[in-house]
C-alpha cells in the first residue's frame, strides 16, 4: 500500500533517483527507499478542500491487468450507479465462484448470467459503460458548485481497484475527461487499520460491517438503558402511559414481520461478491469509522466533513497512482520473462503453480528479470544468485535455496533444468488394482480379463457354485442407444438358438422337459 503521509528527503533530483518505484516500496535499484520520487513528493498528500466522496468497487475476469471489467458500481447516500459490461474473455473459476457470473454463448451471441437467479444480465460494452459513468460522476461533481472534485474511496488489501479502471481508460483514451473530474482514489482499509478494534484480526467489508454493526446496537441498547433509569423517577402510572404505545407499535412490528413478504434485494445485499454490494459497504464502513465517539447523525454535513477529513491523509493525487500502474506494467513484462525457466512448474500441480507465481512476482517487484540474472549468474555463477537472493525478505530459506538451484540449473548448459518434485498418491494407484480385481467366495483374486467371469466372457469352468451366479460386482454392458427392446429381441434369438432341431434331441428334450426350461432360464437371466 501508498503511505499517505509526506517523508521528508534531501536526496538530489537526479535521473537516478526518477527510477521506477514497486509496489512494496523498493525501487529499482534494490534498496529501501520511500515510494514517490522527487517529483511526486509535494504531491504525495491531496491537496486540502472541500471534496466529494464516493464508494467505488469492480468485478473482474480474474486479478491481473490484462483481465477485463465485469461490473462497475459506485455509491452515494443520494445517488449510485451500476453496469455489467461484456468481457472478450470469460471469467476464471476463482471469478465465477466469487461474482456468482459466467459467460454463456446462445447461438453466435455471448452472453453474462447470474449463478445464483438463473438469469441473464443486462450488460453493455466496455467503453459504454465507462462512457455513461463518466457521464453519472461528471453531473454528480456538477450538483456541488463548491467541490474542487470527487475522492473514490475503495477498500481492499491489495492495490487492484485503481489499476484497473486507469488501464481501462488508457484503452479508450478517456483519462483526461476522467482527470477532470476524479482527483485521488483513497482507501478505507488504512483509515480501518487506523480507527477499528485492536481484537479485529481480518478487515475485510463484512467482518468490519458486522463488527460496526454490532457496536451500533450495543449503543442503542445502553442509550435505551439510560432513558429507562432517568425515566424511573416518574411515577409509575405515567411510565405505563408512556410505554404502552410503543408497547404497542413493537407488538404490531413483530406481528407484521413475519407476515411481511421478503425482499428479494435482501438476499443480494449480503451476497458480498457483488460489486455494487462492496462499494456500499466501502462508503459506509468509512463514514461509521470517521464518526466513531460523535452523537451527530450520519446524514448530516457535519458527519460527512469529518469522514473527508478522516479520509484525507490516505488519499494521494492521482499522478502517483499513474505511475505505480506504470509500474506495475513494467513488473509485469519481467514477470513474463520468467515463464520458460518455470515452465515445468506450470506442468505440474496447482501447487507448483501458485509457488510459481509468487516467485515471479516477488522477483519483478525487486526489478529483476530474466536477462539481469542471467548477467549475475554469468560473472558470479550460483553464488551471485545467492548473494541477491538473501536480500529478499519476502522468500523463505528453503526457498531462496531452491530459486538458486533452478537458475543455475537453467544457465548451465551442462546441467538440466530442475523439475518440481510431484508427491504421488499412493492410495489412488492401489484402489485403481483393488477396483480391478474379483475377490472369490474361497478368497482367491482373479482378474477381471475378458475370458474371465464377469467381464462379458465365457464363466470359468469347475466346481465352485458361485460362478454359475450372475456376477454382481462388475456392471453389465449397456445396451446401445436407439435400439428398443434389445433386451427383449436378444432373449428371443437366444430362445431360438437354443431350439432343438434334429428328432432324437426333440425326443430327448420331450423326456427331460422340466430341466431344460429351468436351463434355458438361467441362461437367459445370465
Amino acid at each position: 500500500m501508498v503511505a499517505s503521509t509526506t517523508s521528508s528527503s534531501s536526496t538530489p533530483s537526479t535521473s537516478a533517483t526518477k527510477t521506477a518505484i514497486t509496489a512494496n516500496g523498493v525501487d529499482s535499484t534494490n534498496g529501501a527507499v520511500p515510494k514517490c520520487n522527487i517529483e511526486q513528493m509535494t504531491l504525495k498528500t491531496l491537496p486540502k478542500g472541500k471534496y466529494t466522496l464516493v464508494g467505488i468497487d469492480i468485478d473482474t475476469t480474474g486479478r491481473r491487468l490484462i483481465d477485463e471489467i465485469v461490473q462497475l458500481a459506485a455509491f452515494t447516500p443520494n445517488d449510485h450507479f451500476e453496469q455489467y459490461i461484456m468481457p472478450y474473455m470469460n471469467l476464471n473459476p476463482a471469478a465465477r465462484q466469487r461474482h456468482q457470473v459466467r459467460v454463456i454463448s446462445i447461438g453466435f451471441y455471448r452472453m453474462l448470467k447470474s449463478t445464483q437467479t438463473y438469469k441473464i444480465i443486462k450488460s453493455k460494452s466496455e467503453i459504454a459503460a465507462l462512457k455513461d459513468f463518466l457521464d453519472w460522476i461528471e453531473a454528480l461533481k456538477a450538483k456541488d458548485a463548491s467541490s474542487q472534485g470527487i475522492i473514490l474511496v475503495y477498500h481492499e488489501e491489495r492495490k487492484f481497484i485503481p489499476y484497473m479502471v486507469l488501464e481501462s481508460l488508457k484503452k479508450y483514451n478517456l483519462l483526461d475527461r476522467f482527470l477532470n473530474t476524479v482527483k485521488s482514489f483513497a482507501n478505507g482499509l488504512n483509515l480501518a487499520k487506523s480507527n477499528a478494534d485492536e481484537a479485529l484480526q481480518e478487515y475485510t467489508l463484512r467482518k468490519l460491517s458486522k463488527h460496526l454493526k454490532d457496536n451500533c446496537n450495543n449503543v442503542n441498547i445502553e442509550q435505551n438503558n439510560n432513558n429507562v433509569s432517568a425515566s424511573s423517577t416518574t411515577t409509575t402510572s405515567e411510565v405505563a402511559e408512556s410505554a404502552s404505545p410503543l408497547a404497542e407499535e413493537q407488538l404490531s412490528e413483530k406481528k407484521k414481520s413475519p407476515k411481511a413478504s421478503p425482499n428479494p434485494n435482501n438476499e443480494r445485499e449480503l451476497f458480498d461478491g457483488n460489486a455494487s454490494v462492496r462499494a456500499k459497504l466501502a462508503y459506509e464502513v468509512a463514514l461509521h469509522l470517521s464518526n466513531q465517539g460523535s452523537k451527530e447523525s450520519l446524514d448530516t454535513s457535519y458527519a460527512f466533513d469529518k469522514m473527508l477529513t478522516a479520509l484525507q491523509p490516505y488519499a494521494q493525487p492521482i499522478e502517483c497512482d499513474l505511475n505505480e500502474l506504470q509500474t506495475q506494467n513494467e513488473n509485469l513484462e519481467r514477470q513474463n520473462s520468467f515463464r520458460p525457466v518455470f515452465l515445468n512448474y506450470f506442468k505440474t500441480t496447482l501447487y507448483h503453480r501458485v509457488r510459481a507465481v509468487k516467485f515471479r512476482i516477488i522477483l519483478a517487484e525487486h526489478a529483476y528479470d530474466l536477462q539481469t540474472l542471467n548477467s549475475i549468474w554469468s560473472e558470479k555463477k550460483r553464488d551471485g544468485l545467492v548473494e541477491i537472493l538473501q536480500v529478499i525478505d519476502e522468500l523463505k530459506s528453503e526457498e531462496k535455496t531452491e530459486l538458486a538451484d533452478l537458475f543455475d540449473s537453467y544457465f548451465d548448459p551442462a546441467k538440466r533444468t530442475i523439475r518440481p518434485i510431484v508427491k504421488t498418491n499412493n492410495n489412488r494407484r492401489r484402489n485403481r488394482r483393488v477396483r480391478n480385481n474379483v475377490r472369490n467366495n474361497d478368497g482367491s483374486v482373479a482378474r477381471s480379463v475378458g475370458n474371465e467371469q464377469g467381464a462379458g466372457g465365457d464363466k470359468q469352468q469347475g466346481g465352485n457354485n458361485a460362478v454359475n451366479m450372475p456376477d454382481s460386482t462388475t456392471k453389465s454392458p449397456r445396451n446401445q442407444r436407439g435400439k428398443r427392446h434389445s433386451r427383449s429381441y436378444n432373449n428371443k434369438n437366444l430362445l431360438k438358438t437354443q431350439t432343438p432341431v434334429a428328432d432324437d434331441t426333440t425326443a430327448v428334450a420331450n423326456q427331460t422337459n422340466n430341466a431344460t426350461s429351468a436351463a434355458v432360464t438361467v441362461s437367459v437371466s445370465n
